[in-house]
């Protein structure tokens, strides 16, 4: 009898310890975490952890290895405000973040029950920061061919001061460069992001620099080969690679299009009179695609598609006559080359040929810059133009 009773205490203690290391439901009432193992208790709901640190340098917060749930971590730095940082699929489908810390300042730690309501450890750890580690630690390059050690599922932060005003290029160029994300930013914020549509996908991208003024880089590794090999390349741009230069069409028909150049694709279209067009990539290719139309370059976006059909791009929109129409097929996916078409039917304008009846394409038209004459329809004939 007593051997029971000796023993039901015990398990009765253990159980009281691991719910006293369980969160709190809300900010407020938080648990305060420790450096080591602690428990998430998922099936109450979110939980919430506080957290003091004991130095400057950075914490780390991470389910990987210790369990097989979905997690979801989200990192405050005080009620009732934004997470300023968050981590979800870091490892399969568990959680690890590192983040900044302050000697004496409290920081607050939720885990949310988006995916899961298992209960499940993880773990706080401090260290001291090392050099890339954070936009405040960033290594500083130059431009050219870079080589740098970057652990799987891990950032490294870089500096880079641009030496020539225009077209700056990043991106992975080694074997694994298909396994690494790049984002540019001009300050510490994180909210300033240079990329193409603020967007994490690309391992290659490009934004306009200006001389003396230094970039912040951030490059990640989903691959298991440390080893990066990158470049930064000052140059210039070309016709189709901006909003302000985009490359006039009217009709068009499996046309070939590439990201190579780490940018959008923008071309303009100028309907001559009311009516309907069809923007598509589907049944052109297997890649995925994304489109955007806007009135005019800096304006606001009027359509857009987005796996349409599979993951290609399709839309149909009602076009006015002498109205510009900016088309961008976005780099946000990092397609490999496809191509896309342009049906419109009667938007060309078309001139008869009074001796022959045949007709003559003209556009885009009006036009303040170059013209296309389109003579597909007297195949090898001699034409005269006036």
């Amino acid at each position: 009898m007593l051997k029971f009773t000796f023993l039901s205490l015990l398990i009765w203690g253990l159980a009281i310890q691991m719910t006293s290391a369980q969160g709190g439901t809300s900010c407020a009432e938080a648990t305060t975490a420790t450096q080591g193992i602690n428990i998430t208790n998922n099936s109450l709901g979110e939980q919430w952890f506080s957290y003091t640190a004991t130095s400057n340098g950075k914490v780390t917060v991470s389910s990987c290895g210790q369990t097989t749930a979905d997690t979801y971590v989200e990192i405050y730095d005080g009620c009732d405000l934004e997470a300023f940082t968050f981590s979800n699929d870091f490892c399969d489908t568990q959680s690890e973040v590192s983040f900044e810390v302050i000697s004496g300042l409290t920081y607050w730690i939720c885990w949310k029950n988006y995916y899961t309501s298992q209960d499940f450890e993880w773990f706080l750890t401090e260290a001291t920061i090392e050099e890339g580690d954070f936009c405040s630690s960033a290594i500083e390059v130059s431009a050219g061919d870079i080589s740098s050690t970057i652990e799987e599922n891990k950032y490294k932060w870089f500096q880079y001061t641009a030496t020539n005003t225009g077209k700056i290029t990043v991106g992975a160029t080694g074997t694994n460069a298909s396994d690494c994300k790049v984002a540019i930013f001009d300050d510490c914020s994180y909210t300033s992001s240079l990329n193409n549509d603020d967007n994490w996908n690309p391992s290659i991208t490009a934004f306009e620099g200006t001389a003396g003024e230094t970039y912040l880089i951030a490059i990640h590794n989903a691959g298991s080969a440390s080893a990066i090999s990158w470049n930064i390349e000052e140059g210039s741009w070309i016709m189709g690679e901006r909003c302000s230069d985009p490359l006039d069409v009217v009709v068009l028909d499996n046309a070939s299009i590439n990201h190579d150049s780490g940018t959008d694709k923008w071309y303009r279209f100028i309907a001559f009179q009311d009516g309907e067009i069809t923007i598509t990539a589907a049944d052109h290719t297997t890649e995925d695609t994304y489109v955007e139309v806007y009135e005019g370059c800096g304006e606001e976006r009027v359509a857009y598609s987005d796996d349409a059909v599979n993951l290609q791009s399709e839309l149909v929109i009602e076009v006015k006559a002498n109205q510009a129409y900016y088309i961008k097929w976005d780099n946000i996916f990092q397609p490999e080359a496809y191509a896309w078409s342009l049906k419109s039917g009667n938007f060309a304008t078309d001139v008869t040929e009074e001796s022959t009846g045949k007709q003559i394409g003209v556009y885009p038209n009006p036009s303040e810059g170059p013209v296309t004459i389109d003579l597909s329809g007297f195949e090898s004939e001699t034409v005269i133009v006036t």
